[in-house]
């Protein structure tokens, strides 16, 4: 006589009440920050986990309707003199106040989260409000302490002083979040690394995108392809302004050549003095289609030396098989080969070889794009956030088994 019962299983953990702290709405997802937050976050509730959200709208005086899930709180935009100073870095200023603070104290009361995740630096001076017993993950997106010191030697005028002053904020602030949280998500594995030698004391995952757009599964190259080469850049910051302006002075030997070169901004304008410097240069805003702008593009430059952390951009160039140059920083936790499936340059200079070099080699071209969606195929799914889901449950498990 058989046994008919099933062999015994392990009991699954259940799921979480996760309270996300994020700086704004995240819709539209129009920039890399609001589109690795929101893709992380869908990716948690379509893991099981019960998010609820709080974020700041967008626009000031909106009063849309609230979505489900979310509290969205007022459009703030303190003038600089107050950022400067308080004690908190800038980037904390622009999201904190009275009533996100009042926001917070209500989530924990009426939401009961289980564990709160704050989405980015900006949302974690909430830290002081938790109870003892409420965890938390800091979910970066970048080691904020390192990108801001590689703005301090660039800037002039009394920009370099303000922005040390702020990186000694940051520094202090962030090595706090690495001390005090339960657990930390790195977008990159430089990320990872710096996080593991400043001393933080939780567990670090590597948290790779979700990406959620298009996949384009066949495209080839033709003479008849258009010369023109694509940049994205939502220039809402100074440091995306600065990497643009870098991006154009390599590129000018390539625009001389008469290659067509649109920077898609995202809805952002360019500074007036750069618009009219590179009058050949198409800034483009939202764009209707994004698949067929891209359909007409034989080369994606992705050149940003200032700011770590991962390119979304770069997993636009790869799935919409757009074959991708970037400077030899701007590529970090990507699977590509340089020479392979991606080409890199070192400085401004080599840029424009590196473009100049490739962008009639129709053959090469080809390579290049159909080696680099075959490394990325099979990753970049919501199964990139599985890690942190986990270590979600790993954190809250003890106090929640057997509810």
């Amino acid at each position: 006589m058989t046994d008919s019962h099933p062999p015994p299983t392990e009991k699954a953990l259940p799921m979480a009440r996760i309270l996300w702290l994020s700086g704004e709405y995240l819709l539209p997802a129009d920039s890399g920050l609001y589109r690795y937050s929101l893709d992380m976050m869908n990716a948690l509730k379509e893991m099981g986990h019960d998010v609820h959200a709080i974020g700041r709208r967008r626009e000031p005086g909106s009063d849309s309707e609230t979505p489900e899930g979310w509290t969205l709180l007022p459009h703030r935009q303190p003038p600089m003199w107050r950022k400067m100073l308080d004690v908190n870095p800038v980037k904390v200023v622009e999201v904190w106040d009275d009533d996100y603070k009042n926001a917070v104290t209500a989530a924990l009361g009426s939401f009961s989260p289980d564990i709160v995740l704050f989405d980015h630096l900006r949302t974690a001076a909430a830290l002081d409000l938790l109870p003892e017993d409420m965890p938390s993950i800091y979910v970066s997106q970048n080691d904020e302490t390192a990108v801001k010191e590689k703005m301090v030697p660039a800037a002039t005028g009394i920009r370099k002083p303000a922005l040390w002053i702020d990186l000694k904020k940051i520094e202090r602030f962030e090595d706090r979040l690495l001390k005090d949280c339960q657990g930390v998500s790195a977008i990159s594995l430089a990320d990872v690394d710096t996080f593991t030698k400043r001393g933080t004391t939780g567990p670090i995952v590597h948290t790779l995108p979700s990406y959620r757009g298009s996949r384009i599964a066949e495209r080839t190259l033709t003479e008849s392809t258009p010369r023109r080469l694509a940049m994205i850049s939502t220039l809402y910051w100074g440091a995306k302004i600065d990497n643009m302006v870098m991006a154009l002075r390599g590129l000018k030997p390539v625009i001389d050549d008469g290659v067509e070169v649109t920077v898609f901004t995202g809805g952002y304008q360019p500074p007036a003095e750069i618009a009219a410097e590179y009058p050949t240069v198409t800034f483009e805003g939202y764009v209707d289609d994004f698949d067929a702008a891209l359909a007409d593009c034989r080369v994606g430059v992705v050149y940003e030396p200032v700011g770590g952390g991962f390119k979304m951009k770069t997993l636009d160039f790869i799935f919409h098989r757009v074959p991708l140059v970037t400077g030899h920083t701007s590529a970090m936790s990507l699977p590509l080969t340089p020479g392979e499936s991606v080409e890199q340059a070192r400085n401004e200079d080599e840029l424009g070889r590196v473009v100049l070099g490739m962008i009639d080699d129709i053959d090469r071209l080809n390579a290049l794009q159909n080696s680099a969606f075959d490394a990325c195929r099979d990753l970049f799914t919501s199964e990139s956030a599985r890690d942190l889901s986990d270590l979600v449950v790993r954190i809250t498990s003890a106090d929640r088994v057997g509810q």
